[in-house]
């Protein structure tokens, strides 16, 4: 399965988003082409209420732990 499908599949069960992007950026970036090693993610979700930025950031990080220790 590719990567950028992953983590779509994972951020979708664990914050049900109202909205989710996730575009791979490895292009910019020094990797040979074809790689899915940087993402930007843009998600909105009521999970997110009254949680900071950096709260948000950890609760995806959370959820992303396996990817983020390996591919990304």
């Amino acid at each position: 399965m590719k990567v950028q499908t992953r983590i779509e599949k994972k951020l979708q069960m664990a914050f049900d988003p109202l909205f989710l992007q996730v575009q791979n950026e490895s292009n910019q970036h020094n990797v040979p082409p074809g790689s899915e090693s940087h993402f930007k993610v843009v998600i909105v979700s009521s999970k997110f209420e009254r949680k900071s930025l950096l709260q948000q950031h950890q609760l995806i990080n959370q959820v992303l732990a396996e990817d983020l220790a390996g591919p990304i």
